[in-house]
């Protein structure tokens, strides 16, 4: 299976340096297209060097603004600042030697459905058939069509034939700004999937793995807090044992008094990303694509996650 580890920032994570020959891809998020379809951001010479030296192929998220629709909006409906973007998409791998791109595109319009698709139909004729490089996106997650919501935007049958690889963000069910809940639950990632492969072959999907938990203050309510399994570790010991795995989800939980409010955390280990493996070897996935390289359990890199090739 292909593997696909995201990071963020100009410093490779230790997981990262330390496990090198089980990653195919690095996709650092990177770069940005403002509105006027200028690219921004900055390579880092230590991460693509080190990327180059051990035969990773490397294929930054370039995203709309900060996730801003309005630029996004005006990439896709200007034609002048859009060929500007398909100009800096085109200068960025070429200029740095990239392997290819990842367009991670979130919060559009819904009006921009058919924008979105028009625009990768142009970035895939640019920069793969133009260019001999890879074109990636990160594709939201859905089990039925929908026209609106953070999916809405994404028509996979009008994305599938221009794009070489898609990440299906199979995270975030339950996400920071709602309720306490798995948030990559087993029966909800297989139905993302089934749907995802009616459309798009399973050859160009990955199955998107969430590295990373959420803490929820369950007794005061608000937005949870973004954790690693290290943090997660740090808090079992300091308020005790108490893991349990959610055989509904197949993912673990952990339940604790904070002082401030009872917590729960809900959370991925080795076992629940697993389980996540043989869910995409059983559809048949071209591989996997992790949220983010440094928060996982280190057990992950022991399973059966043997290369293969792009």
């Amino acid at each position: 299976m292909l593997r696909w580890v995201y990071m963020v920032g100009s410093q490779l994570p230790d997981s990262i340096r330390q496990h090198p020959e089980d990653i195919d891809v690095l996709s650092p998020a990177w770069f940005h297209l403002d509105a006027n379809g200028n690219v921004y951001g900055s390579d880092s010479p230590e991460v693509t060097q080190f990327a180059k030296a051990h035969g990773i192929k490397i294929m930054p998220i370039v995203a709309n603004g900060e996730f801003d629709p309005d630029a996004a909006h005006a990439v896709l409906s200007d034609g002048g600042i859009q060929t500007n973007a398909l100009n800096g998409l085109t200068w960025l791998v070429n200029n740095f030697g990239y392997d290819g791109i990842n367009i991670d595109f979130e919060n559009l319009y819904n009006s921009d459905r058919d924008g979105f698709s028009a625009f990768m139909t142009n970035v895939y004729a640019r920069v793969h058939r133009e260019n001999g490089k890879i074109v990636t996106l990160a594709l939201a997650s859905k089990t039925k069509e929908t026209y609106d919501g953070f999916a809405g935007p994404f028509d996979y049958a009008g994305l599938a034939p221009n794009l070489d690889l898609a990440v299906l963000m199979t995270y975030d069910d339950h996400y920071a700004g709602g309720e306490a809940g798995p948030v990559a639950p087993l029966d909800w990632v297989d139905q993302v999937v089934t749907y995802a492969t009616k459309f798009i072959p399973p050859s160009k999907l990955l199955l998107g793995l969430p590295f990373y938990g959420y803490n929820w203050n369950v007794s005061t309510g608000g937005w949870a807090s973004a954790v690693g399994y290290n943090d997660i570790v740090r808090t079992v010991f300091n308020h005790g044992p108490g893991i349990q795995m959610d055989q509904a989800s197949g993912t673990p939980v952990y339940t604790y008094d904070g002082g401030n409010g009872v917590h729960q955390i809900w959370f991925e280990n080795s076992t629940s990303l697993g389980y996540k493996l043989a869910l995409a070897a059983k559809h048949g996935l071209a591989g996997w694509g992790a949220w983010r390289g440094g928060m996982e359990d280190q057990n992950f890199w022991s399973l059966n996650l043997s290369p293969t090739a792009l």
